[in-house]
């Protein structure tokens, strides 16, 4: 099996990126497939110059790689940042999203030097004012915000201003309620486990939250939780179940050992179309449930979730990874 893929027209390409890194053209975007499906082969097909079209430019049944600008001002200087936005529809076939995975590395060095990289299925996550907010982070223009009274030599969390809850302090246990949609329960032991892996006292690390019976309409039972790494909570993603999972890693910001959560949503493969579409009725009151967090990933493929892969979209997320040579 290849491990590299190559562009049918490396010229063009360059071309493409090169008036997308240039002060003072109208290109803002490219955008690159593989060609028929093939791991190996890559095609640039659109040049754009509104990334708040982006949204709308991915395909829910294709792998696509995207090179963005965007223009931050900061301290009354403006400067350019450049995002490599790496789409995996949520359609692509799980043998297909495995045989893309490999060529992964080498599509992303066409891309090189980028400022923020974002994995994602979702179309909300491409929202202009979502990418913005991560740049300023990622750039240090965002504050951070820190727990009161942490202990000297304790772990801090690095939570930033923008993630915190937006909403009243809800009591432990009970019912969640939204406004744009009815209101879902969710057990008290979800809640419970949830505060056990954000609590430095606690060993655990992990848990994981399903529908009960199935049924997307609720309640939110715990499924399952343990004190290991990421490998002890794959064997418990299940292909016909919806999942919502938090897991607590590290992350070192100038030598100070920082707390990350990681909130999963996955939804596997045999899920049906119906509870799909019943679920997304509930994204935003369950992201009430776990946040803050500091990465998303959504995910219906297990090789997604490895330590290597989240400590990566942790280090993005916090800007302690720089992708500019």
């Amino acid at each position: 099996m290849t491990t590299t893929a190559a562009f049918d027209d490396l010229q063009e390409f360059k071309s493409a990126v090169a008036t997308v890194r240039k002060d003072g053209t109208d290109d803002k975007y490219l955008i690159v497939a593989h060609v028929e499906g093939d791991p190996s082969k890559l095609r640039l097909i659109k040049v754009g110059q509104n990334v708040s079209d982006l949204a709308t430019e991915v395909d829910d049944t294709q792998v696509l790689y995207i090179l963005s600008r965007y223009e931050r001002t900061f301290d009354m200087s403006s400067t350019v940042k450049f995002v490599y936005i790496h789409w995996i529809g949520d359609q692509v076939p799980f043998g297909k999203k495995g045989r893309y995975g490999v060529v992964q590395g080498s599509v992303q060095e066409y891309f090189n030097p980028y400022h923020l990289l974002v994995e994602t299925s979702q179309r909300e996550d491409l929202d202009f004012s979502i990418i913005e907010r991560q740049l300023d982070e990622t750039s240090g223009t965002t504050s951070k915000v820190l727990d009161n009274d942490v202990a000297s030599g304790r772990q801090k969390r690095g939570f930033v201003a923008s993630q915190l809850p937006q909403r009243d302090r809800q009591k432990a246990g009970g019912v969640f309620i939204s406004k744009e949609t009815a209101s879902i329960e969710v057990s008290n032991d979800v809640l419970e486990n949830i505060a056990a892996v954000r609590h430095d006292a606690e060993q655990q690390r992990w848990m994981l939250a399903c529908y009960r019976d199935n049924n997307p309409k609720g309640p939110l039972d715990c499924l399952a939780q343990g004190e290991g790494d990421i490998t002890e909570m794959i064997p418990h993603l299940a292909d016909d179940l919806v999942l919502y999972g938090l897991y607590r890693v590290t992350d070192k910001v100038d030598d100070i050992v920082t707390v990350k959560f990681v909130y999963i949503q996955w939804v596997g493969e045999k899920v049906k179309p119906f509870t799909k579409a019943k679920i997304s009725t509930n994204k935003g009151r369950l992201e009430e449930v776990f946040t803050p967090y500091h990465v998303l990933i959504f995910t219906s493929d297990r090789a997604d979730l490895t330590d290597r892969n989240i400590n990566e979209k942790v280090s993005s997320a916090s800007g302690t990874k720089s992708f500019v040579k």
